[in-house]
């Protein structure tokens, strides 16, 4: 996983505890390696931008934090839909891990 598709992860799992943070940001690694190249190719240029985004000082940077990680609200309001959309399908990816990931689950 890419710097900034951890950080976003890690800010979509924070109500986690620890052990299961991990698992969930395991299943996402593994289901964004799963991913076809040429997706997996657009899905990581879009995380590198939005990564070079994040770590520019002043105003750009505070757009995508809320002090306890990247700001989720950021992305899913953003005005550009590939912004949107990049912030639904990690979130899919964390939904679906911690749902696979539940005792009992048949995955």
């Amino acid at each position: 996983m890419l710097w900034f598709e951890r950080q976003l992860v890690a800010t979509m799992v924070s109500h986690l505890g620890h052990d299961e943070r991990a698992r969930v940001a395991s299943y996402v690694e593994g289901s964004l390696g799963a991913m076809p190249e040429h997706i997996r190719l657009g899905v990581g240029a879009e995380s590198l931008v939005l990564g070079a985004w994040a770590r520019l000082p002043g105003a750009l940077g505070g757009a995508l934090h809320d002090g306890s990680g990247v700001s989720l609200r950021a992305l899913e309001t953003n005005p550009l839909n590939p912004v949107r959309q990049y912030a639904r399908l990690m979130r899919s990816l964390v939904l679906i891990a911690e749902h696979e990931l539940q005792p009992g689950a048949g995955g």
